[in-house]
């Protein structure tokens, strides 16, 4: 994101702010060698500057927000135990990272809405009533409510997904940082009464994105729409925060390649919409070539795990994925899996 400026002196006006609200230091949770992208580092602040509309008022308000949200929640412990099986639960239900990334270099989401159906919303609203989980080894046996999984499961997007694809080097504008993602929707099967079952589940998704993760949707193509999808939109977008429903591009199934191909290339674009791209809903990452090349792999498979995951900082300057969360027996992971050298 570049500032003019008089943008760039309010957000050092922002930054002071952040700094005599104790803000800016090492979050109480996070291990000696965590990197802090994604939490309070320059990236995620510029976030919430430019949604406080580059406001430094407006800006820490909301940030000083989302921090006490996720102190309550307890998202930075979760991060590191919750267990992984959870964390794939939300994988399925929102939208997910495909490991692929549009001509810019920013990671694509993708989400099928044929996932929410009766039994998904059912199993959504179930988690949206358990009481808040501190420690899923202690207490808690069904795991983390609804507003914690899915903050963990999105602090996997700014903490782990948006950091890698800044650091590579073969997109056009290497020297900005990924701060945002493209969102692809499939809209092919949702119906009237689906749109209406989803006003609780939009409301929601929309209230913790607005106030925890500004400005991480670049644009969002829903595709493949049916012919009565204005209908459905004129349901949807009364749930949605307003500064998200301008960036839904909405795509009749005869518009979607011709348009997502101006952005995406035809090797990321997923084949029902006409791309080279075999994507699956709730699958693990598919990382494109960039992307493999730039990592240094740990693990014989070269893939991406399942649950959370994050990056640990050597002196070296090193950064090092590392697989989270709990398995089988209560069992935590420290995994590393991979290492990004200096780009």
């Amino acid at each position: 994101m570049e500032l003019n400026k008089e943008q760039a002196d309010q957000f050092q006006e922002f930054n002071h702010l952040c700094s005599e609200h104790g803000l800016l230091g090492r979050p109480k949770g996070l291990h000696d060698a965590d990197v802090q992208h994604g939490i309070n580092d320059e990236v995620t602040l510029l976030r919430f500057f430019k949604a406080g509309q580059f406001d430094p008022q407006k800006a820490i308000q909301q940030f000083q927000e989302a921090v006490k949200f996720h102190q309550a929640q307890h998202v930075l412990g979760l991060y590191d135990n919750i267990h992984v099986q959870d964390f794939e639960d939300a994988r399925k239900f929102y939208p997910h990272w495909t490991g692929r990334r549009d001509r810019r270099g920013l990671p694509i989401l993708m989400v099928d809405m044929a996932h929410y159906n009766h039994a998904g919303l059912a199993h959504w609203k179930k988690t949206r009533t358990m009481s808040c989980c501190r420690d899923p080894f202690l207490e808690c046996t069904d795991g983390p409510n609804m507003s914690q999984r899915v903050s963990v499961f999105y602090d996997s997007l700014t903490r782990f997904v948006l950091p890698l694809c800044s650091a590579l080097k073969d997109r056009p504008n290497p020297s900005i940082p990924v701060s945002n993602a493209v969102y692809v929707v499939d809209a092919s099967v949702i119906s009237i009464k689906q749109a209406w079952d989803l006003r609780e589940f939009a409301q929601d998704i929309s209230g913790i994105l607005m106030t925890c993760y500004p400005e991480t949707i670049e644009k969002i193509f829903v595709c493949n729409v049916p012919s009565y999808f204005s209908t459905i939109w004129n349901i949807l977008k009364k749930w949605l925060d307003p500064v998200t429903a301008k960036k839904v591009v909405v795509l009749k199934q005869a518009e979607a390649y011709t348009t997502l191909e101006k952005y995406i290339d035809k090797e990321n674009i997923p084949e029902r919409f006409g791309g080279g791209f075999p994507f699956t809903n709730g699958m693990l990452p598919d990382l494109d070539k960039g992307i493999r090349q730039a990592l240094r792999w740990t693990v014989l498979s070269e893939c991406v795990p399942d649950g959370p995951i994050k990056w640990r900082q050597h002196g070296d300057g090193q950064l090092i994925a590392v697989a989270t969360g709990s398995v089988q027996e209560k069992t935590l992971r420290n995994t590393e899996f991979a290492i990004l050298d200096h780009q």
